[in-house]
């Protein structure tokens, strides 16, 4: 996908010297894999087409694809353009393509959010919302469901990966000619995709555009696929960019070189904060719209952030390949907090009544957790630049306005507001990294650090002394680099099931989300990261507690409402 001579605006004879340097001990070099862009722009025409042929169909017949038919073209999306373009991001990551990494796991997102409000819909056609009250416990999910506005909660995502879109189309004309017309016309169709939602005349101008990257796609993955044969480009269109990425600017001087941290240079996995700030765009866009009112229900909202959460895990975990620790720990607690968030509004559309739940949310501790763990990010990325701080300390104000203790009335606003910055910074963040990362410069201004990492650990050390009042001064430290998460589930899990009193159901329902989640579900994120260092028993640890904590969610919050839930035969009477 790049210039000849090139791999990512370096040289192969730099990538190749570095990569030799490591192939004894880690395998193959990220030189010696195949191109896989071909997978991923071949997942995207399939989705295209797909689309494209029922927009068509809808437009010409005027009748809208339901049941049977939704259900298959959203499993198509799924399968398609979600897992086949999850395993090109994951070779794009292994061949050290930050680009191709970021757009390929995140198209994957966008696919398979798109297939599972299809099949939703399909399910559950959308009709007036209707809160059912808790003590319906045989009805609770088939007619919750049934009341769901999947288009009001579809714009919502669509528009989030719109501009993601846009800033990809930017930001790989510095690579080739094909990627901007491609990743622009996905951004132009979902434009029209929402716009359809609600009148069917954008149908025929987003089929239109579906051809487009049906077109452009095939012939962006035949380009590569030839050249991949023929080990020389064949067909213009690739090894050669648009634009130079360094006319965007010149290098910053507030480099960590120049206070005097010079690190190694990580060739063998891409960077993935790109993908860590795109994620933190997407969900609290989605949530903001949410908590301004334009969504009612978060049955939708909550499904297309799992999706996206569960991309921000992936880049927490190459991460941890790279040996990152601030970035495995803050993407970890970032995706963390956007599955709890998400579902535990589910809880509160779906199963209670918002403004009957205030005296619950009472006796919920969780937020206050968050918190601490926010001024914690914060004061790590002091060795980190401007940006990174500013983010972290929107962080902050979003998980202040997260506490249970705050009216609901009061705190939707509040939470709005704190998304939307969120979303504002992290956009910034996306187009800053994916830059910075291709021109592997600091093009994009992102600020200066505030101090060294050596400077920040002395800080933390004589804190330490002051406190302790102990003037042993360790050498070093010694910890693994998922162990922050791992007291980090524990905790959250800890505290979020700390119950004031047995008899509230509604307390235990809106519990569940944040001990099940972090307790049992991440928990075994890290168990898998923990057998990826290579620790034989660095697993069992967090895996007995996943156990621990998927039981207690069960027994002490959730066995009278799975119980009522569980399947009765009707000859015998019996339930199973």
């Amino acid at each position: 996908m790049w210039r000849d001579g090139e791999v990512m605006g370096v040289t192969t004879d730099t990538v190749v010297l570095s990569e030799r340097a490591m192939v004894s001990t880690a395998g193959f070099a990220a030189v010696f894999y195949s191109e896989p862009a071909v997978l991923g722009l071949l997942a995207n025409v399939i989705s295209a087409f797909l689309l494209c042929l029922q927009n068509f169909a809808t437009a010409h017949t005027g009748l809208k694809p339901q049941g049977a038919e939704d259900v298959l073209a959203g499993v198509h999306l799924i399968l398609i353009g979600g897992f086949v373009q999850l395993l090109a991001g994951f070779l794009a990551f292994r061949k050290y393509d930050h680009l191709g990494g970021a757009a390929f796991l995140t198209f994957s997102a966008l696919w398979s959010s798109y297939g599972t409000t299809r099949i939703i819909s399909a399910a559950y056609p959308p009709m007036q919302n209707i809160t059912l009250s808790s003590g319906n416990a045989s009805q609770l999910l088939s007619s919750t469901m049934t009341h769901l506005s999947t288009s009001q909660s579809a714009v919502a995502g669509l528009v989030a990966y719109i501009s993601i879109s846009f800033i990809l189309s930017f930001c790989s004309a510095t690579v080739n000619y094909i990627m901007p017309f491609i990743f622009g016309a996905i951004a132009l169709a979902l434009v029209f995709e929402a716009v359809a939602l609600f009148g069917q005349w954008a149908l025929i101008v987003s089929g239109v555009i579906e051809l487009v990257i049906v077109l452009c796609g095939l012939y962006g993955a035949m380009a590569l696929l030839l050249k991949g044969i023929t080990q020389r480009y064949i067909l213009p269109g690739f090894g050669h960019p648009l634009f130079n990425v360094l006319l965007l600017g010149s290098a910053q001087k507030s480099s960590s070189k120049a206070i005097g941290e010079e690190k190694k240079k990580n060739t063998k996995y891409a960077e993935p904060m790109a993908l860590g700030n795109i994620c933190d765009t997407v969900s609290p866009f989605i949530f903001a719209f949410y908590f301004f009112g334009y969504m009612k229900t978060f049955c939708v909202g909550a499904a297309w952030i799992s999706i996206i959460s569960s991309c921000q895990l992936l880049s927490s975990f190459y991460s941890y390949l790279r040996g990152d620790v601030y970035y495995t720990t803050k993407f970890g607690a970032h995706s963390l907090f956007w599955l709890v968030m998400s579902w535990e509004e589910f809880v509160l559309t779906t199963f209670l009544e918002p403004g009957k739940a205030q005296e619950s949310r009472l006796g919920m501790f969780g937020g206050w957790f968050f918190l601490v763990v926010a001024c914690m990010l914060f004061l790590m990325s002091t060795h980190k630049d401007t940006l990174e701080m500013l983010q972290n300390a929107s962080f902050i104000i979003l998980t202040s306005a997260f506490i249970h203790q705050i009216p609901v009335s009061g705190a939707y606003p509040f939470l709005g507001a704190a998304c939307s910055l969120c979303t504002a910074l992290s956009m910034y963040a996306t187009f800053a990294s994916l830059i910075n990362s291709i021109g592997e410069k600091a093009l994009i201004p992102i600020g200066k650090q505030a101090m060294s990492s050596s400077a920040l650990q002395t800080t933390l050390m004589a804190a330490k002394i002051r406190f302790t009042r102990s003037k042993n001064f360790p050498s070093g430290t010694k910890a693994e680099v998922p162990d922050a998460l791992f007291y980090i589930c524990n905790g959250l899990a800890a505290v979020s099931a700390i119950q004031g009193t047995l008899s509230d159901p509604s307390r235990q329902q809106l519990s569940i989300p944040s001990v099940l989640i972090p307790g049992a579900i991440v928990q075994l994120y890290v168990c898998r990261i923990q057998v990826q260092g290579g620790r034989r028993f660095g697993c069992v640890l967090p895996f007995c507690y996943a156990a621990f904590w998927g039981a207690w969610t069960w027994l002490r919050f959730a066995g009278n409402k799975m119980s009522s839930l569980l399947f009765c035969c009707p000859k015998t009477k019996r339930c199973f």
